[in-house]
């Protein structure tokens, strides 16, 4: 996938955007209208889940910019971010598919 392709999780109504994504990670967001903000979560396919990031507040930088996911995606590769183990879900057939294309 590439920067601005649509991702439907299985069991959700709305669709992420890919802010930023490799061979490995995507990380992709959509907008959360309740609180004028969005809703994140990155893919690992080599793990097979996907969730938010393993860091106690967070990312560092806003996942809605293309800059902010860089930036997330450099922190991802190199190791020093990864997909929560406790909060992340696999990836079921369907999502892996559209994350391979």
């Amino acid at each position: 996938m590439k920067h601005g392709d649509k991702f439907k999780a299985d069991g959700e109504r709305n669709r992420y955007t890919v802010m930023a994504a490799n061979d490995r990670f995507s990380i992709m967001v959509k907008p959360f209208a309740p609180k004028k903000t969005y809703i994140y979560t990155i893919a690992d396919l080599e793990l097979g889940v996907r969730g938010p990031c393993d860091l106690i507040f967070g990312p560092p930088y806003a996942l809605d910019t293309q800059d902010g996911a860089r930036l997330a995606m450099e922190m991802l590769t190199n190791g020093e971010m990864s997909v929560s183990r406790r909060n992340c879900v696999s990836l079921t057939d369907a999502e892996r598919s559209q994350l391979n294309v």
